[in-house]
């Protein structure tokens, strides 16, 4: 019987929706989003968005669709139907086997859970951070922790069965026994998927530009390592798979459509800074709503950027991502499917690694020991820097 990091989400082409707007723009976050007052631009938003899907999708039913931001859930009732109308006119979610909608705990009502689940969606993502008040404060979020827990029941009220929680370990000044207490409090509203994210300084944002002000700093690395430790420790012992580095499966099993990007699936991204990926070539969207708004409804490319990968950057990526995942990598598979000799470029890589201890390889099969999932990004990040140098 295969677990859920066995499990394959198959072939096809994912859509991703970004909604682009918030309540406040959080201080460690670099996502395409903005915080306006004139709510009119809203419905600017949902025009441009209908003409870009009617010009863009043209795939089916896809394997998964995705509603990001961002905040989907800030859109008042009226306007938030409207999201719905506009993606179902181009696509059938009824078809699709998993539909995802991220919201905020101060703007999830029970009006818009029942509107999001009449339309089709099938799985809620909730992002609450944290339960301790002055850990929100400085993450910049808007909601209380009863808040969002009235927010989650709202969810199961309108007959949710497959909600995740979002939560983040590593804020500056964190004890272990707070984080633990997020965790415990996390578990006793009985989520279905859990994703505990360490908190990173991502350049471009405040909490960045802080840090090099000397503002903030990072917490200690062990003390992040034991967090990260625990999480996976106590999370098992709750029920939950770890079947990717930051993410846990329980009743409702993993998110198919993250994992469909871990796989180096095809998707197309609509929306202000959307990225797609489809058949070897990358683009991302124009990222201010005014002007990609412009050019949606001109009936114009919306991309800013665009590259065309090379066989050997999709191996790195391929190796780069599915690292991530718990069960890990088919390494001959990859250079099948993408006609490249994976051996003479990522060979020596894989032989320091193995004698590192980081990874396990059978000459077929790669995927992370213990240590090596404490040095994720690092491991991995070699296979990309791999391709670069040749």
């Amino acid at each position: 019987m295969q677990t859920h990091a066995q499990k394959q989400t198959g072939h096809g082409t994912s859509l991703y929706v970004h909604v682009p707007f918030c309540v406040v723009k959080c201080g460690y976050c670099d996502f395409n989003s903005y915080v306006v007052e004139d709510r009119t631009i809203h419905d600017v938003f949902l025009d441009a968005l209908a003409a870009e899907l009617r010009r863009e999708w043209r795939h089916g039913a896809p394997v998964s669709v995705f509603i990001g931001g961002g905040t989907p859930s800030l859109l008042d009732p009226v306007r938030f139907a409207r999201l719905f109308e506009v993606i179902t006119q181009s696509v059938s979610l009824r078809e699709c086997r998993e539909v995802t909608m991220e919201a905020n705990p101060e703007s999830l009502t029970r009006e818009k859970v029942d509107i999001a689940l009449s339309y089709g969606v099938n799985r809620m993502s909730m992002g609450v951070q944290s339960f301790h008040a002055h850990h929100l404060q400085f993450l910049d979020r808007a909601h209380s922790a009863e808040r969002a827990e009235q927010a989650f029941a709202s969810l199961r009220a309108g007959g949710c069965v497959n909600a995740s929680i979002d939560l983040m370990f590593g804020i500056p000044g964190e004890t272990m026994e707070e984080w633990s207490a997020d965790l415990e409090r996390a578990l006793t509203l009985q989520p279905d998927h859990l994703s505990c994210y360490n908190l990173t300084f991502e350049p471009g944002t405040r909490l960045h530009r802080d840090f090099e002000r000397g503002q903030v700093a990072p917490n200690d690395e062990e003390m992040d390592r034991a967090m990260f430790l625990h999480t996976r420790a106590r999370l098992a012992e709750a029920g939950f798979e770890a079947y990717e580095v930051s993410n846990f499966a329980g009743r409702g099993g993993p998110c198919l459509h993250n994992d469909h990007y871990w796989q180096q699936g095809d998707y197309i991204g609509v929306g202000p800074g959307a990225s797609s990926h489809w058949r070897g070539v990358r683009w991302t969207n124009i990222k201010p709503v005014e002007a990609w708004a412009k050019a949606s409804l001109a009936k114009l490319p919306c991309a800013s950027t665009a590259e065309t990968l090379r066989p050997l950057q999709r191996a790195s990526e391929a190796i780069w991502l599915g690292l991530r995942r718990s069960h890990g990598i088919d390494l001959a598979a990859i250079g099948e499917r993408l006609a490249v000799a994976v051996d003479p470029v990522f060979g020596a890589i894989l032989k320091r690694h193995h004698t590192a201890g980081w990874i396990e390889f059978d000459g077929r099969f790669v995927r992370l020991t213990p240590a090596g999932l404490l040095l994720a990004d690092r491991v991995s990040g070699d296979y990309l820097g791999a391709s670069l140098a040749s």
